[in-house]
């Protein structure tokens, strides 16, 4: 809950943070560095190539990061799997409860992501669905876990740029990746 210590301190500080959040995993969430990468479902060779090289680069230069982004499809399945490749703790935030994983095709990573150094997390109870409305309600708590967000190659109208603009709203930095 809100009131925990385990409770994630840079969400604590945003004005809509959750009054709970389900955990799975083991992943401190209160990690001296988090990420978040987020951007376009329909990613390209070329978002893919730079996301693995950002992740890559992020465990030589910051070997005690946390990759967190919304486990969907494109660039954020990109992103857990570039972390689980090279041994970096690695969050998905999902838009439902506990009991699924939306898409199931990425419940193989997830169960990685869990029984690794990593978690899931959600503000939903067992038995919500994902619901449109909430993976723009997911948004806030991507970039209010993060200390800062990368956009790869984001929609014009896109999830990736609401994150952004949340993220900039709570005094986080951002940063794009051209494409």
């Amino acid at each position: 809950t809100y009131a925990d210590s385990d409770y994630p301190c840079r969400l604590r500080n945003c004005p809509d943070a959750p009054l709970v959040l389900f955990v799975r995993g083991k992943c401190n969430l209160n990690a001296d560095h988090i990420i978040s990468i987020v951007g376009t479902r329909k990613s390209t060779p070329y978002g893919k190539d730079v996301v693995d090289g950002i992740v890559r680069d992020l465990r030589q230069q910051c070997p005690d990061v946390v990759v967190l982004s919304g486990l969907a499809y494109g660039i954020d399945i990109i992103a857990h799997r570039a972390a689980l490749r090279n041994d970096i703790p690695t969050v998905g935030v999902v838009a439902h409860g506990q009991d699924r994983i939306y898409p199931q095709l990425h419940r193989d990573e997830a169960n990685k992501m869990v029984l690794g150094n990593g978690a899931v997390v959600t503000e939903y109870f067992h038995g919500t669905a994902p619901e449109p409305r909430n993976f723009l309600q997911r948004n806030r708590i991507i970039a209010g876990m993060s200390d800062a967000t990368i956009v790869a190659e984001s929609a014009s109208h896109g999830g990736g740029l609401v994150t952004a603009r949340i993220a900039q709203d709570y005094g986080r930095e951002v940063f794009a990746i051209p494409g």
